[in-house]
């Protein structure tokens, strides 16, 4: 029998939330959104910003949990663009936040970092990461800390992919961002790479995830031991049909790996997964995939689909992201188009998982209004939606969402916010708070909730 147990069921619905504050019609996408590990009401989104009309990055904080935001630029001084932007924590709560900076693709460029230490209200100075290096281009870049108790502990890790021989590479900093060691490659060999992903397992394992776009299509994984410094050969995750490519009305999309490991104390600590697009011939649309593994990363399981609508509806799924919470459940989020006959509107959905990947809740709607990504006239040099959306938990009441969001008009950065209002707490089966409006709402069994009553026993 569990004595003196708590659990808060994420019964709750989401509020969406509007994050930067803009008077221009000009559009935000590519986003990331952190929660601070030390005060979880305090929270950090980043984004691409086209408000003065060329790429800049925004950055906002809430110290109330996101329903309000603060939002501004982040400037810097070496070229004139800025994008790709990706954003950390470290184990002390300091923020990081990584963007591209550029002039063109035909000319030198760099990878900058900038540090807030005080909940994201103000930031560093950019620190370069690797800059003006001839004849290359820096691109898509995704910044990871080790927050594990490893020795690695509070190492940071930027990955990227170096064209145009395309390679993946990584950096680190071993001094809080202060400076960045010369980068080195990951990937195996000269095939056709990109969109690599960093996670940390919980002895300080870094792991980075690409999609290899040369035949045979696929994702791959490599591994260090020893805090990136050395690697090992690369190991095939999965096959994939697509690779990348534009869906309806010129979205690109990609079968990149949304990765993350679970470091928790929870039974599957150690375990890695994975979620991506790929095309589905009998749904003759893009759907959401699952993998994962047990053994550090050597084998991997048969994928299985995420998003839950008909087979048959020929509806898009696109732009996945993973987070595994402080208790090892997964959560993973993603654009969908199931409620549009025409699949042109989107949503974005959550589903979660309790077992460690083995079985999946009910997808749940998230936004309240669909987007159109079609919007006319269409911005300038914008990517319509980017190419990837942002997710954070804590914990299973404490999911933290970030997109592109269309329903103003013009495509601006929403957060999904749990409102907790809508939740109930049981303490050994007994009701101690709750409010009765449980339609559409479900437990982590996946079973759908129609009274208290469902519940009892179930703990």
């Amino acid at each position: 029998m569990l004595i003196g147990l708590v659990i808060i069921f994420n019964l709750f619905s989401y509020l969406n939330i509007k994050v930067n504050h803009d008077l221009t019609t000009q559009l935000q996408n590519e986003c990331q959104i952190v929660v601070n590990p030390l005060n979880h009401n305090n929270l950090c989104c980043i984004w691409r910003d086209f408000r003065l009309g060329y790429r800049q990055v925004g950055i906002a904080y809430s110290f109330d949990g996101g329903l309000n935001w603060y939002d501004t630029l982040l400037y810097e001084p070496t070229y004139p663009y800025q994008s790709d932007p990706a954003l950390t924590v470290d184990k002390d709560g300091n923020f990081y936040a990584c963007v591209l900076s550029f002039i063109s693709t035909s000319q030198p460029n760099g990878l900058f970092v900038y540090k807030s230490t005080d909940g994201g209200r103000t930031w560093s100075e950019p620190v370069p990461v690797v800059n003006g290096v001839p004849n290359v281009f820096e691109d898509k870049e995704l910044i990871a800390c080790d927050r594990t108790n490893s020795p690695f502990q509070n190492n940071l890790y930027i990955v990227w992919t170096r064209f145009y021989d395309t390679k993946i590479m990584i950096s680190r900093s071993t001094d809080r961002g202060a400076s960045w060691s010369s980068p080195i490659q990951v990937s195996d060999g000269s095939a056709s790479v990109q969109w690599p992903v960093c996670a940390i397992g919980p002895n300080g394992e870094v792991y980075v995830s690409w999609i290899r776009l040369s035949s045979p299509k696929s994702i791959r994984i490599d591994k260090s031991t020893d805090g990136g410094l050395t690697w090992g050969s690369d190991i095939t995750v999965q096959n994939v049909r697509f690779g990348y490519g534009n869906i309806n009305p010129d979205i690109l999309v990609f079968s990149f790996p949304a990765m993350d490991v679970d470091i928790s104390n929870s039974p599957y600590s150690g375990n890695i997964y994975i979620a991506y697009m790929d095309y589905e011939p009998q749904t003759q649309a893009m759907d959401i995939y699952f993998t994962r593994s047990t053994d550090g990363g050597l084998t991997w399981s048969t994928p299985i689909r995420l998003n839950d609508d008909s087979l048959n509806n020929r509806r898009d799924q696109f732009h996945p992201w993973l987070k595994v919470d402080n208790n090892g459940a997964i959560h993973v989020i993603f654009y969908d188009r199931r409620l549009d006959p025409n699949n042109l509107l989107f949503d974005v959905y959550l589903t979660s998982s309790y077992d460690g990947g083995l079985t999946w809740t009910p997808n749940r709607r998230i936004t309240t209004v669909s987007s159109n990504p079609n919007l006319f006239p269409p911005p300038t040099d914008a990517g319509r939606l980017g190419e990837y959306i942002g997710l954070d938990a804590i914990d299973s009441t404490k999911i933290f969402m970030a997109w592109s969001d269309t329903r103003e008009g013009n495509p601006d950065i929403f957060a999904g916010i749990p409102d907790t209002s809508s939740s109930f707490v049981l303490e050994n089966n007994k009701k101690i708070n709750y409010k009765e409006r449980y339609a559409n709402y479900f437990l982590p069994t996946g079973e759908k909730i129609k009274n208290i009553k469902d519940v009892k026993g179930i703990i």
